[in-house]
């Protein structure tokens, strides 16, 4: 019988496991969801999902009838999309290279998608718009995607920063337009939520029908791990979930 490896690397809010089989978490780090919540599916919602929906919702505050643009397609990106579409955003655009993360986008409620390889992101953008989104997520970590983020806003429009980057990361932006455009830009952690508050909110949403989270996952069995890892890295599968036993 394989030996059991238990997380024990612990931050404020949550234990982090990696490559551990089992995990034992602390109470006051436990959320209290509705009794019929699908638990299978809730695991994803306490980091990806709480961060691309609570950067819409909860921090960039998008507006009914305004544009938005998800500047990555992963499971971030695609959680700000659901989250803008829930908050009645008519315009909502899609950025990526992987052509079945696009799709899956329009399934979502994306208005229009665009493939950064064929076609230059900001052009594209106020081709759609004509002066740019009001509001932009920025989920890959790249540079200079951050900088295409700022540009392909619209004047007092606002980019929100959640994706990760090596320790040191720099980008350049264009300061006149930043300035003159009076362009805002902030960074966003988890959301920048009150799990205890924001988690119920999203699983509420999730059983009206409203916010789609099972479009994002694919279960693997423990087995497969690798090949789940694969999948993701690849654009395949945007959430692996690895069930174990």
């Amino acid at each position: 019988m394989a030996a059991m490896r238990y997380a024990t690397t612990a931050t404020k809010r949550c234990t982090i496991a990696f490559s551990a089989s089992h995990l034992s978490p602390r109470s006051p780090w436990s959320i209290s969801v509705r009794p019929d919540a699908p638990l299978e599916l809730l695991g994803p919602l306490g980091c990806g999902i709480q961060t691309g929906a609570g950067a819409v919702l909860n921090a960039l505050k998008v507006a009914a009838g305004s544009s938005f643009a998800a500047f990555g397609g992963g499971t971030v990106g695609l959680s700000g999309v659901m989250a803008a579409y829930v908050a009645g955003a008519t315009t909502i655009i899609v950025i990526d290279v992987v052509e079945e993360r696009l799709a899956l986008a329009r399934e979502l409620g994306a208005t229009h998608v665009i493939n950064s390889k064929k076609e230059d992101p900001v052009e594209a953008i106020r081709h759609i718009t004509g002066d740019g989104v009001d509001f932009s997520l920025e989920s890959t970590g790249r540079p200079e995607i951050v900088r295409a983020a700022v540009e392909a806003l619209r004047p007092r429009g606002m980019c929100g920063i959640v994706g990760a980057s090596k320790t040191g990361t720099t980008f350049a932006l264009d300061m006149n337009d930043v300035m003159q455009n009076c362009k805002v830009l902030r960074g966003i952690v988890e959301g920048d939520s009150i799990p205890d508050i924001f988690i119920p909110q999203l699983v509420e949403l999730y059983v009206q029908g409203r916010f789609p989270i099972d479009k994002l996952i694919r279960f693997y069995p423990f087995e497969e791990i690798n090949q789940a890892a694969h999948d993701s890295e690849c654009g395949k599968t945007i959430k692996p979930v690895i069930r174990i036993g």
